[in-house]
């Protein structure tokens, strides 16, 4: 199943390539799919694989051939045939009960720890290059913002400079707007190059080349609803949550194959001896007996190992409901401001604009105040799209911590 979902996204790779648009949803993809630190973690569960394979296996028979009393010298003279003792046996060792499927239960939580290991890495890398992506996205709308500024500003020279000519009005407002001219310029430039390095940022996170003139096509402006979940449910979605479980079934697993490993394995023999001339048959059972060597000290350790994986997953919890309530709380104080707060601002600073504009080609208002109301109105979209890069990034941030990315 997941070498099909593999073969799927592989497929996908080269259209979303070729498209150059990227919407949200496609970055993710492009970095599950590319990032190197993934392809490792994938590697590490098909060596866990080989672990437990090897694991299951049962022990191989030996086979002995000895021969015992040759000599080179002596009286009577020495025949091969008769006089030394020759022996043909096999021997097995069956493993003493449970030991096989506690080193097979050991294995599988093996594999398992290195799958959550490789869920909690996927989730931190969606929520990094969604973070990226929609920083991205709010330093392009910013540029544009700025560009727009710029347009109404390039307009407002010009009426200035006709009226100047016209001897309408005086050069000093001119130069004035020039000067306002040439600050939103400014500010549009150093936008422009954030943007820019914004765009590397991303695909730096997303783990592939950039593609000049890529569009990012995903709305900054429509947030996902985040449902409200109850603090202990949303605790045990967290991947670092899961895995730290799973650490304490590992620790508890390895425990029981210590334990185990303390029975002895008798080992049993059967075969052939020819001594004298005659023919006859050996057969034998060897015990190590486990008057000194008990395991002890590995069953300590073992057992030392699962207080601490217990202490870490209480560690582990609190922390994550700690981290959840103050990512929460940053989410809907940035979901007022946006919702709430900004789009009044937003529309009274454009109000303003525009009666100023009016009212000063009217010739009943100075230029201060033209210049006045638009710097207003550009600082309070400049603050809408921060804002709002603010809140995706923090929605993007509670939908990690809730274990909602990927």
């Amino acid at each position: 199943m997941k070498s099909s979902r593999f073969f799927i996204v592989a497929l996908a790779l080269p259209a979303i390539l070729l498209a150059r648009t990227l919407t949200p949803e496609e970055a993710v993809t492009l970095a599950l799919a590319q990032n190197a630190s993934l392809a490792a973690g994938a590697s590490r569960i098909t060596a866990a694989e080989g672990l437990k394979l090897q694991a299951g296996l049962k022990p191989n028979p030996r086979l002995f051939l000895q021969t015992e009393n040759l000599r080179a010298t002596g009286t009577p003279t020495f025949r091969f045939s008769q006089d030394p003792d020759q022996f043909v046996y096999v021997s097995q060792v069956f493993e003493a009960s449970g030991k096989r499927q506690s080193r097979v239960d050991a294995a599988q939580e093996n594999i398992r720890a290195n799958e959550l290991a490789l869920a909690n890495t996927r989730a931190q890398l969606a929520g990094r290059v969604l973070t990226a992506y929609w920083a991205a996205v709010g330093a392009q709308k910013l540029a544009k913002t700025l560009a727009d500024s710029k347009d109404v500003l390039d307009r407002t020279v010009q009426y200035h400079r006709d009226r100047v000519r016209e001897g309408s009005l005086p050069e000093a407002d001119l130069i004035r707007v020039q000067l306002e001219w040439q600050q939103v310029d400014l500010s549009y430039r150093n936008a422009v190059q954030e943007a820019k390095r914004a765009v590397t940022l991303l695909f730096r996170e997303i783990g592939v080349a950039e593609e000049p003139g890529t569009e990012l096509t995903g709305d900054l402006a429509k947030v996902p609803a985040i449902a409200a979940a109850r603090p202990e449910e949303a605790v045990e979605l967290r991947a670092d949550v899961k895995a730290a479980v799973h650490g304490v079934e590992q620790a508890r697993a390895a425990t029981r194959l210590q334990k185990v490993t303390a029975k002895p394995d008798p080992e049993v023999l059967f075969g052939y001896k020819r001594t004298a001339g005659y023919n006859t048959l050996i057969a034998g059972v060897q015990v190590n007996l486990p008057v000194r060597n008990k395991n002890q000290g590995a069953i300590a350790a073992a057992a030392a190992e699962e207080t601490t994986a217990a202490a870490t997953l209480r560690y582990v919890r609190q922390s994550a409901r700690g981290e959840i309530e103050a990512i929460r709380g940053e989410y809907e104080q940035k979901r007022q401001l946006v919702e709430e707060t900004l789009p009044t601002m937003r529309d009274q600073a454009a109000e303003t604009s525009r009666i100023a504009e009016a009212v000063y080609r009217e010739g009943a208002t100075d230029l201060l105040r033209l210049l006045d109301a638009e710097r207003i109105r550009i600082q309070t979209e400049t603050l809408y799209i921060r804002a709002m890069i603010d809140y995706r990034q923090a929605a993007v941030s509670l939908q990690v911590a809730l274990g909602m990315i990927p």
